[in-house]
């Protein structure tokens, strides 16, 4: 079936394809979030780097992020760097055996159903507290806010005092 590994490695990209909507996630965060150690974390993203999946930013505010869209990138385009996907033949050269058609059936099923779910599909956007909006608005620039203006009547009995 499917590899624990497997099962972390779509549980990292998830991860950064809901948290790196501001900024690139470092592999300490993903660990933290993910509750793994910060070297096993490494050895899957570096295979989902090399697998084209995510990208790396070096230095001073980097970290990894998906490579593409996430709506284009399936959760089978994860596993399928990590699972092997069996020719039942090998295993059963009788073409009339049960369980080959059995596991050929059960694999078939489960590469259609991660076929059919994207990235965006099963991670949920996060935004940091620290976050600024602006930073998020790229090209657009604000105009400052007009000097406020002082009334020339008071609004109220307390105001009275000020205007005389």
């Amino acid at each position: 079936m499917i590899l624990k590994k497997t099962v972390k490695a779509l549980d990292i990209a998830v991860f950064i394809t809901s948290r790196a909507v501001v900024k690139p996630v470092t592999t300490e965060e993903i660990a933290s979030g993910l509750s793994l150690s910060s070297s096993y974390t490494e050895s899957i993203l570096k295979e989902l780097r090399e697998a084209g999946l995510i990208r790396a930013h070096r230095g001073p505010g980097g970290g990894y992020q998906i490579r593409g869209n996430p709506e284009d990138i399936t959760l089978w385009d994860v596993v399928k760097h990590f699972e092997e996907v069996h020719s039942f033949d090998a295993l059963y050269p009788d073409s009339d055996h049960p369980m080959k058609a059995l596991e050929c059936d059960i694999q078939h099923n489960m590469q259609t159903l991660l076929q059919s779910q994207s990235l965006s599909d099963v991670a949920v956007p996060f935004m940091p507290r620290d976050a600024r909006v602006s930073s998020m608005l790229g090209q657009f620039r604000l105009k400052p806010l007009p000097a406020p203006v002082m009334p020339r009547a008071p609004n109220s009995v307390f105001q009275l005092s000020m205007m005389m």
